[in-house]
């Protein structure tokens, strides 16, 4: 059998964010609630209950509230979408820093991931198809995070413009390339030797690709 999930109250999961977020409050919980960041199960006599992943939810939502200055609302768009392509102009991200590893912190079902983008089934299975989406095996409990979010977000967008993931294999082969040369350069470093050496090579191979890109761009185009 199972284990059977555990559950908090609003005080219990105040005091389990508060060390993180000094300025959480019952209030503030009630708050987010009200605009759709967390939805709690509700007990037969009516009272919240809070369960691991509305926990996790809730930090996430803090942290990119807190670190990254993101509203509420484009928070929201990126947590729960609409499906709506037309409707995400304004697509925000937060900062993304490569050198650090993939945002664990929520775990989305393949149906979660559809919902919040609205791509179909089969659009879906070319992002596993051609490596965008890294496999998951959900019969084995194998689940989507918030990078796998992220992407496919990011591959909705450039779907309204025609972009399909076959023409966004070379992105990935690039991104395959670049994390296999640092990698060869981390030869002999261990420790924060190495952390730095990552943070930095990586945020320098980030920069030179936004550069490249820029002058491609108004080279060929003639964007001024």
């Amino acid at each position: 059998m199972g284990a059977t999930p555990s559950y908090f109250s609003i005080g219990k999961l105040v005091k389990l964010l508060e060390a993180d977020f000094p300025d959480i409050s019952v209030s503030k919980v009630r708050f987010l609630e009200s605009k759709g960041l967390i939805s709690p199960e509700r007990s037969t006599s009516g009272y919240r209950r809070y369960s691991e992943k509305d926990v996790n939810q809730l930090r996430w939502v803090l942290s990119l509230q807190r670190d990254h200055f993101l509203p509420l609302k484009v928070i929201k768009e990126r947590l729960v979408g609409d499906g709506n392509s037309e409707r995400s102009e304004n697509f925000q991200l937060p900062q993304l820093d490569p050198s650090s590893p993939p945002d664990e912190s929520l775990e989305f079902t393949k149906a979660e991931l559809l919902k919040r983008t609205g791509l179909s089934e089969d659009k879906f299975k070319e992002l596993d198809a051609y490596g965008i989406l890294p496999k998951r095996n959900q019969s084995l409990g194998e689940m989507y995070n918030a990078d796998d979010l992220f992407v496919t977000q990011i591959v909705s967008r450039f779907y309204s413009y025609g972009i399909e993931p076959r023409h966004l294999r070379h992105i990935k082969r690039g991104a395959d390339a670049e994390a296999l040369l640092i990698d060869q350069r981390l030869t002999g470093l261990q420790g924060k030797r190495a952390i730095k050496a990552i943070v930095e090579l990586a945020r320098l191979s980030s920069e030179l690709k936004t550069l490249l890109l820029r002058r491609a761009l108004h080279g060929n185009t003639g964007i001024s």
